[in-house]
């Protein structure tokens, strides 16, 4: 089916091959045996789990963390039986039903690891600590203790450690943190937990302290290409949505008489032509500010007011020939135009991590791979 002829108005297209590139990139950055983790929360940042586990396994990555069962599932549905690390994300009251998923789990807490000890079988887990983020994970106050409850702990066998790095872009506060994570390592084999995964470099962690990489590393927003300044000098990545896109719904010249808040139509009344688009809101584009434009006609159009929940309107007056069912890109390339990624940041003021997977994760999706649609 043409996904972008169907009932909705409105697709993305995710780039498989830009995939691929990103995943040998980050691979080459790592030395022999460092295991890596590709990370596919949010449903791999609105591109899709399911359908782009399988082309970053073949690509170079050993095992996925997801940020919840439901990812899991999606991975487990393409047939692939790769690790899985399961972040913080459930309460006790799961563990059992985690545990029958056969994932690595997180011990965070306590009564998580009480949890899981009482689940019935083994299981694999990483353990997190919590260096200075601040969120999750165990403080150093209790770091002894809870390497001593899990070494009475039968049935989990702690394969790894992992922590999150809050102020990378402070060189001084990374340096803190990493010295506690460190010691929490220390502590462990202390504990008698030999040859851990040590893990504390996602994306950006992996850009700019390369010392950080240590036995296993978990980039997300690096794979997907949604890197931004300074991270982007040092990241040969590539971006994985290629595009979004909606259709033309009406086009119309607005009456004279209209009280349309757009500085155009109150110069020259009655000469404003516009055209409603099938995105919103509620698709992820933020409903303010006012401002920017889309492509129609490989032309740009800019963006009428602000968004509404499900129609944005443009102005194309000066695109002759605009009609219901054309084309249009929010983000991504027409004729001889392109509005990337970068471009809708500084328009729609969202990190990328925020904003792209906001668009596109309600969207049907169309996979392209070497320049064909799947």
């Amino acid at each position: 089916m043409d996904l972008s002829r169907s009932a909705r108005p409105a697709w993305c297209e995710i780039d498989l091959d830009a995939l691929a590139h990103n995943v040998r990139s980050i691979r080459s950055m790592l030395a022999p045996g460092v295991r890596f983790y590709a990370v596919c929360k949010n449903n791999a940042y609105g591109c899709g789990t399911r359908e782009t586990a399988l082309t970053m396994l073949e690509a170079g990555a050993d095992a996925f963390a997801v940020s919840d069962p439901e990812d899991a599932q999606r991975i487990r549905a393409a047939g692939v039986d790769a690790p899985i690390l399961l972040y913080a994300s459930t309460t006790p009251d799961a563990a059992a039903a985690v545990a029958e998923m056969g994932l690595i789990a997180t011990i965070h807490d306590f009564d998580g690891l009480e949890a899981f000890a009482r689940a019935g079988r083994s299981v694999d887990v990483h353990v997190e600590v919590d260096c200075g983020y601040g969120r999750l994970g165990f403080t150093p106050d209790e770091w002894a203790a809870v390497f001593e409850r899990l070494r009475r702990a039968k049935n989990l066998r702690v394969i790894g450690l992992y922590t999150h790095l809050a102020f990378v872009e402070e060189a001084a506060a990374v340096e803190r943190q990493a010295g506690l994570f460190e010691r929490s390592a220390v502590m462990a084999r202390q504990a008698g937990f030999e040859n851990l995964e040590l893990m504390a470099a996602s994306s950006r962690v992996l850009l700019g302290y390369p010392e950080l990489n240590l036995t296993a590393v978990n980039p997300g927003r690096m794979l997907y290409g949604m890197i931004e300044a300074p991270w982007l000098e040092n990241a040969d990545v590539r971006p994985v949505i290629r595009a979004i896109k909606s259709r033309v719904l009406q086009v119309k010249t607005i009456p004279a008489d209209f009280p349309i808040d757009d500085a155009r139509h109150k110069a020259a009344p009655g000469s404003l032509k516009t055209a409603v688009i099938a995105f919103g809101f509620k698709d992820g584009l933020s409903r303010q500010p006012a401002g920017g434009t889309v492509l129609v006609k490989g032309q740009r159009a800019r963006i009428i007011g602000v968004r509404a929940t499900e129609h944005t309107v443009i102005d194309v007056t000066d695109i002759p020939g605009v009609a219901a069912g054309d084309e249009v890109v929010i983000v991504g390339s027409q004729g001889g135009e392109t509005i990337d990624g970068h471009e809708a940041v500084a328009t729609y003021k969202m990190a990328m991590i925020e904003l792209l997977p906001r668009m596109t994760l309600s969207l049907p999706r169309v996979y392209v791979d070497g320049g064909a649609h799947r």
